[in-house]
């Protein structure tokens, strides 16, 4: 059995377990719900046509003509801040800003236009020089004490303009893109600034903008963030997946210390809701829904169908009662050394009440994030994506 990942200090509360029983199973629900709506406010900024509402659609995984997706033109379409909610993750919030393009732009009268306070971060977009707009855009962002990034967007237009030059070399235009962003942005100090395709997330800078977030960002913040984000790459599928493995001692301990009668044939009593509900989320957040796969076969031109026939595991159709209840029927091995780590965590060595269901608990989600990240990783196979 692989070593158990320790629980981590924002996911897993040592004064929640040593609560009177009474008060224990709700601390440990009011604990979820507090980490499952957690707000993120994501503020998107920058030149008219500079393919923000292609940015706003391409990190919430929707192709450009969804019903839901973000309108896109050449022509500004934004003229006041848009909000638009992720697709299962309603507290992320992504908000399209009007263009700051004007001749008469003033930085400190557009931030208060947009009620910048509202936002967790901003990027500003440009699909070629940053100009002097968007330098003062940066300092009024800096001045205000948010987080704020340079997004240079429309890389992959670059490249297939210059692909059929003699002695093209990509990683050198990259390069020369890069450098002359940052002459621009001296004056703002030292830029961030991230070459991202809005139709090609796996490549050039975006993974290391969303590094770079998970870096700055307080911890809850990130949490939301890496689990609204589409799986593009087995890199974003395993920073997924470690976020969801941080979550598996909270939920494990909610089922089973809040454990209720168990259901006739089974000797473990637990809170089967509380199963549910995660492999339902971690099946959403890795993007094998219908509706996420629907979006990745439209962006990769591969056929929907031969996306979900990736799907192998008892998952592939999502979380029911039924799976958990044939889960917690089947003998669980390697419950005695669960038991161990969460004697090792707690004071004095003293199991809690309901230790053998935290255990076994724990066992099954952790079996049912990897069969369902198994099924991902298939998924991104067959999408040419792994």
């Amino acid at each position: 059995m692989k070593r158990i990942a320790p629980a981590s200090h924002l996911y897993h509360h040592q004064g929640i377990i040593d609560s009177p029983p009474a008060e224990k199973t709700n601390k440990l629900k009011s604990k979820l719900k507090e980490l499952e709506n957690v707000t993120l406010n994501i503020a998107i900024t920058g030149m008219t046509g500079a393919g923000k509402s292609s940015f706003v659609n391409a990190i919430r995984g929707l192709p450009n003509d969804d019903k839901n997706a973000a309108p896109t033109g050449t022509t500004e379409t934004t003229m006041k801040p848009s909000m638009y909610p992720h697709p299962s993750m309603p507290n992320v919030k992504i908000w399209d800003l009007p263009g700051i393009g004007s001749p008469k732009f003033k930085a400190k009268k557009y931030l208060k236009d947009v009620n910048f306070h509202t936002y967790d971060f901003f990027l500003i977009v440009t699909s070629e020089r940053f100009k002097e707009n968007d330098i003062e855009l940066a300092r009024a962002i800096k001045k205000s004490k948010k987080l704020f990034y340079f997004i240079r967007t429309k890389i992959d237009n670059d490249i297939r303009a210059e692909s059929n030059k003699r002695n093209f070399d990509e990683q050198t235009l990259l390069e020369n893109i890069r450098e002359d962003c940052k002459v621009n942005l001296l004056k703002v100090g030292i830029p961030k600034i991230f070459l991202v395709s809005s139709f090609n997330l796996e490549k050039y800078d975006f993974q290391k903008l969303i590094n770079t977030l998970e870096d700055e960002l307080p911890e809850n913040k990130k949490f939301a963030l890496i689990q609204s984000l589409p799986v593009y790459s087995l890199e974003a599928l395993t920073k997924k997946k470690t976020y969801y493995k941080k979550l598996i001692w909270l939920n494990a301990f909610a089922a089973g210390v809040g454990a209720i009668a168990p259901i006739p044939g089974l000797s473990l009593a637990c809170d089967y809701g509380i199963i549910k509900k995660f492999f339902q989320q971690v099946f959403v957040g890795f993007g094998l829904s219908n509706q996420a796969l629907e979006a990745l076969s439209e962006r990769v031109n591969k056929p929907v169908e031969q996306l979900k026939a990736a799907k192998t595991s008892r998952f592939k159709d999502g979380s029911t009662e039924d799976i958990v209840i044939d889960m917690l029927s089947k003998p669980i091995i390697a419950i005695a050394k669960t038991l161990g780590t969460i004697l090792s965590l707690l004071p004095g060595g003293a199991l809690p009440a309901g230790g053998t269901a935290v255990a076994s608990v724990h066992y099954l989600l952790n079996m049912g994030l990897n069969e369902m990240a198994e099924d991902t990783q298939n998924v991104l196979a067959v999408s040419q994506l792994a």
